[in-house]
């Protein structure tokens, strides 16, 4: 077997039996009603489940890159950013499980871990030289690495949706990696988070017996925004939009409509086209695997985006449209 497969393979399975085995032992060694989701108006989920799964899913995640990470082109610079970076949004998520931190905090926090982790991927990584200089780019790059994060957290409302909206362009991008299309650290970044989550599933699927909450969210949104920053770089930066899109589109769009409306978007809501279409009547089942089939069409679009001329016009068209229509299905309620 090619080594870059046999390793993307191996990161692969490695995170998520470790996700699984972790988690497992944790729900059972916990009390049963420890960090349990209570049930209100905004619930997309009819029974309480724990928010443990960051508590497993991180440490598998984290563990797992340095084992694959030194062997595979993530420095050590990064890998201890990362890192660090990831516990601290691990450890602030689950003080605010426990205690609802103030936003402040919250953001304080976010801005930190994400200064922390653009400053791991080291003086030499630009995205858009020819447009921004250094500085500019690196406040862009934080201020788009604290967007994922939130919106990352944003989309964890529903059964199984971080699975099919962040592990399956994930999964996508760790087989671009293994047949030479992107980096092979890339890759196994890639691979280390698409396990975890895969791990993860068992327990998260319908109905949900975990899910992540914040400690598990917020920093996957930072280890998975990274991944996209890095994939920009090895491919195109169409590539590393495209793979997260409906992620990007469902959390942009909707904050814009309630912006529009004059909302206060720091408010707790369930209006997220997902979260529409589930109420009016899709199954959690149809909702997410149309998802898992959007982001399936996303990857051959990524492919088509890292060429040029024509192809690439193509892919990134076709993402869009694809997406919209998504998008409209779900606030429509059209199955």
């Amino acid at each position: 077997m090619d080594p870059a497969l046999a390793s993307i393979i191996s990161s692969f399975l490695v995170t998520a039996s470790a996700s699984a085995i972790l988690l497992a032992v944790i729900m059972r060694v916990l009390p049963a009603g420890f960090l349990a989701a209570a049930v209100t108006e905004r619930s997309n989920h009819t029974q309480a489940a724990r928010q443990l799964g960051g508590l497993a899913l991180v440490p598998a995640i984290l563990c797992s890159l340095w084992i694959f990470g030194p062997d595979n082109g993530l420095d050590r610079t990064f890998l201890v950013c990362a890192s660090l970076a990831s516990i601290l949004l691990w450890v602030i998520g689950f003080l605010d499980d426990r205690h609802h931190l103030p936003e402040s905090v919250r953001l304080i926090s976010q801005l930190a871990a994400s200064a922390i982790a653009i400053y791991g991927l080291g003086s030499n990584f630009r995205l858009l030289p020819e447009l921004l200089p250094f500085l500019a780019e690196r406040g862009l790059l934080v201020v788009a690495l604290v967007y994922f994060i939130n919106l990352t957290n944003f989309m964890d409302g529903l059964d199984l949706m971080v699975v099919s909206g962040l592990g399956v362009p994930l999964a996508i991008l760790a087989g671009f990696s293994a047949f030479g299309l992107a980096a092979i650290g890339t890759g196994n970044l890639a691979a280390s988070i698409a396990g975890g989550l895969a791990g993860f599933a068992l327990f998260n699927r319908p109905k949900a017996r975990v899910f992540l909450g914040d400690s598990g969210s917020l920093p996957l949104g930072l280890i998975g925004g990274l991944t996209c920053f890095l994939v920009a770089r090895d491919t195109s930066i169409w590539v590393g939009l495209i793979l997260p899109l409906f992620f990007i589109a469902d959390a942009t769009s909707t904050l814009l409509m309630r912006l529009a409306v004059g909302e206060n978007i720091f408010a707790a809501h369930s209006k997220h086209a997902y979260q529409v279409a589930k109420r009016s009547g899709w199954s959690v089942w149809h909702v997410v695997l149309t998802v898992a089939l959007l982001n399936i069409i996303l990857g051959g679009c990524a492919f088509a985006a890292a060429q040029s001329g024509v192809t690439l016009v193509t892919g990134i068209l076709l993402a869009l449209f694809a997406v919209t229509l998504v998008l409209y299905r779900f606030r429509t309620g059209k199955g």
